[in-house]
């Protein structure tokens, strides 16, 4: 089994969380656990450069898309791609 701490994610991986992240608003501040609070440009070009911050809010946002896709955040039926 692979080590989720060791995943790299490439680049297209990253662009597609940075454009998500955009969306927040411009003064949010996001806390990531115990490394602390981050400012949305931060977080993003932590995502961008995949350092320890970014492939966390990479791992995060990948959780949630995956949680889409299998409906378990609107009880929905799962899709089939």
């Amino acid at each position: 089994m692979e080590d989720k701490e060791k995943t790299e994610y490439n680049e297209n991986v990253r662009k597609l969380v940075a454009t998500r992240l955009e969306t927040l608003p411009d003064g949010a501040v996001i806390s990531v656990g115990s490394d602390g609070e981050f400012t949305k440009k931060q977080i993003i070009e932590s995502v961008l450069e995949g350092n320890e911050i970014g492939r966390k809010m990479v791992e995060i946002e990948m959780s949630f898309l995956q949680g889409l896709k299998e409906g378990i955040l609107y009880g929905a039926i799962p899709a089939n791609n």
